[in-house]
């Protein structure tokens, strides 16, 4: 049975630096063990484990590289040779790509059969051929089934790579047949820095961006976050915030406009919740934890009626959205109350929330917290999303 390698994002000593020619960033200690299994002989399979805009597939398309790269170096591929350039082009015919299509947004048994039949050819470019199947957490049980024929007979010269937001959903066969790399979120350091460089921002503001979305990065740079939503994200906490100070049939008024500002610019830094989500404030929940992005879902978004009219899934969407930013405010607030202001998940923010926390007793920021986990339980059990706002925004405490 393969064995497991889990990989944490603390920084390594010198012997353990990551490869210099790598794209993946905050998962140095990963990145030099992979680095390592690629020397001499790669295994046949390999499966990349970690949460859903983490860095997995990254550090999957590292490998792929450096496995067809004509001049691998210790660094990794040289992204310079004919080999490199067709991988970045996406056009290298040693490598057949796999990912989740369709309605039901899964890897179904026809192209795993297409692979098989690809993996049995002789290499064309080089002296290897190279399968990446991202998202291998959606493959149907048939093309698992399928998939399995090929780990257990590899043809030889031939690498599979699997990365996955989890592995629960896998045979235990086929996990059993891969070496495995396990991540955790990345180095927040390295992550914020990525950020800033790919869409070009000040370093609080990435670090504000990265935190919205649960310490994952990946969410972020596939939808071009932008400062707005970092701005946009702190005015929202920061009307929470006055509720305390507003009359509750003031706040109900007011409600509409959060729902639609929570919709459009919170939701590009949400994570994939349908797989194991993270809420606003980057604790880790259990699966729909945290709603899925129009902006960077790989699923189809909900449609809106014709006239603009939400359909039933996209209230139900917004509403999501807002009760995960209202519940980390909730959080914080009861962090602060409680003489643990450290733990605040947006520490930025200390010099609005220490005002508020004070006008309420401790219990009361527990007891709203309380309330909102309801509010987030009711809605999976398809409460009212209108009503079960409604009902937050009146029993807000009120200073």
């Amino acid at each position: 049975m393969a064995k497991a390698v889990s990989a944490p994002a603390s920084q390594p000593d010198a012997a353990t630096r990551p490869p210099a020619r790598f794209a993946t960033r905050g998962h140095d200690a990963a990145a030099s063990r992979v680095a390592q299994l690629l020397t001499g002989v790669p295994p046949h399979a390999l499966l990349i484990v970690g949460p859903r805009g983490a860095g997995a597939g990254t550090l999957a398309r590292d490998v792929v590289a450096t496995l067809l790269c004509m001049s691998p170096q210790s660094g990794g591929a040289c992204g310079e040779c004919r080999a490199c350039r067709l991988v970045a082009a996406e056009s290298h015919a040693d490598l057949a790509r796999i990912s989740p299509s369709g309605a039901a947004d899964e890897i179904g048994i026809t192209p795993i059969r297409e692979l098989e039949a690809s993996l049995a050819l002789l290499p064309v470019e080089g002296g290897r051929r190279v399968a990446l199947i991202e998202r291998a957490d959606r493959m149907s049980e048939p093309a698992q089934n399928a998939l399995l024929k090929t780990l257990e007979e590899p043809p030889a010269q031939t690498h599979i790579i699997l990365a996955a937001a989890e592995d629960s959903s896998l045979l235990p066969t086929i996990r059993s047949r891969c070496a495995v790399i396990r991540l955790g979120l990345p180095d927040s350091a390295a992550a914020s820095e990525l950020i800033a460089t790919r869409l070009g921002l000040d370093a609080a503001t990435a670090t504000r961006l990265l935190r919205m979305s649960g310490g994952r990065p990946g969410p972020l740079i596939d939808a071009g976050a932008s400062g707005d939503a970092a701005r946009a994200h702190a005015a929202l906490r920061r009307q929470i915030l006055d509720f305390v100070g507003v009359a509750p049939h003031a706040r109900l008024r007011q409600l509409p406009a959060l729902i639609a500002d929570a919709s459009a610019i919170l939701s590009v830094a949400m994570a994939d919740g349908e797989e194991g989500g993270v809420e606003e404030g980057g604790e880790p929940e259990g699966a729909d934890a945290a709603p899925e992005s129009a902006a960077t879902s790989t699923k189809k978004s909900p449609a809106k009626r014709a006239g603009g009219k939400p359909t039933p899934a996209e209230r139900r969407a917004n509403a999501k959205a807002l009760l995960h930013l209202w519940r980390g405010v909730a959080r914080d607030l009861a962090l602060v109350a409680s003489s643990a202001p450290a733990s605040v998940a947006f520490p930025e923010d200390l010099h609005e929330l220490t005002p508020v926390a004070a006008r309420c007793a401790q219990t009361t920021w527990r007891d709203a917290l309380i309330s909102l986990d309801r509010a987030l339980a009711a809605l999976r059990r398809n409460g009212n999303p209108e009503l079960l706002l409604d009902a937050i925004a009146l029993r807000w405490p009120r200073g």
